[in-house]
């Protein structure tokens, strides 16, 4: 990765959250299990590089239907969305998988990456981690135009991650607007007092 573009993250956002607590930008649960390059013995950190993909991973459920105020919560949390910088030297050492040579080197078929297959879409994240890179950058699965970004946070040293300041979503954000559209989803017309 050589853009040093800021990258995206939404989460249930309590404003008075100190850092790493949950809640806050920065947190990450020490148990996952769900995503497709999660490690068995790590936490990892799924980043966007754009705002409106970040939220389409939330809210990719929607297609087809209407989106209302309260689906951008968790729980009793808003949505935020959040900017994350990236400190050079971490940029340099993630596997950017989109790119052919990286792909020939780590000895990683393109269609293995792009599989459903959580044991063998995992299985490559351990293998680029022992190849000694801090994460790697592939297709989101909701399409080729954009991309993800997957920290491994056993590599990632302190400071190597600057946040921004967050920013609740509403149905009005420019992200919510972007990710609906791009998803096929509606949202509800919020109707302003004169």
């Amino acid at each position: 990765m050589t853009s040093d573009a800021p990258l995206w993250r939404v989460f249930p956002w309590d404003k008075d959250a100190e850092p790493g607590a949950p809640f806050s930008p920065s947190f990450v649960p020490p148990r996952q299990g769900a995503g497709r390059f999660d490690l068995p013995d790590a936490p990892v950190l799924y980043l966007a590089e754009s705002p409106e993909h970040a939220l389409a991973e939330r809210i990719q459920g929607w297609r087809g239907q209407r989106l209302e105020p309260f689906d951008l919560t968790d729980g009793e949390h808003p949505l935020a969305v959040v900017s994350v910088a990236l400190a050079p030297r971490l940029r340099a050492a993630i596997a950017d998988c989109c790119d052919a040579a990286v792909l020939v080197r780590l000895k990683v078929r393109p269609d293995v990456l792009a599989s459903r297959d959580l044991a063998r879409t995992r299985a490559i994240a351990v293998t680029v981690r022992e190849r000694g890179h801090a994460g790697l950058r592939w297709w989101s699965s909701l399409g080729g135009d954009w991309h993800t970004v997957v920290l491994f946070l056993d590599r990632v040293s302190a400071g190597a991650l600057e946040w921004g300041e967050p920013e609740r979503l509403t149905l009005e954000h420019a992200a919510v607007e972007a990710a609906c559209v791009q998803l096929g989803i509606r949202r509800t017309r919020v109707r302003r007092r004169r």
